[in-house]
């Protein structure tokens, strides 16, 4: 494993509709991500188009400097609050 593998925190992740997702934000700081995702959940709450879903998941850093930008739908993608085991 690299050490970035082993760095645990929190990324935002936003459902669309038409089930693809966006994962980013990764922080180490819990504080830092409510932060991020309360900004997210305001930019989105009055426009046009908005997501199904914008939550805070566990993350490595690895899985989300490696997610693609945007409309990803693999299904391995982080989508809990919990770190799983390790």
């Amino acid at each position: 494993m690299t050490p970035r593998e082993l760095v645990w925190g929190y990324a935002i992740r936003r459902e669309w509709p038409d089930g693809a997702h966006d994962l980013f934000g990764f922080t180490p700081d819990a504080e830092t991500a409510r932060r991020r995702l309360d900004r997210d959940r305001g930019y989105w709450r009055c426009g046009p188009v908005r997501p199904a879903a914008v939550y805070l998941v566990a993350a490595n850093a690895a899985d989300v400097s490696g997610h693609p930008v945007d409309g990803c739908r693999r299904s391995c993608c982080p989508d809990s609050t919990d770190r799983g085991q390790w």
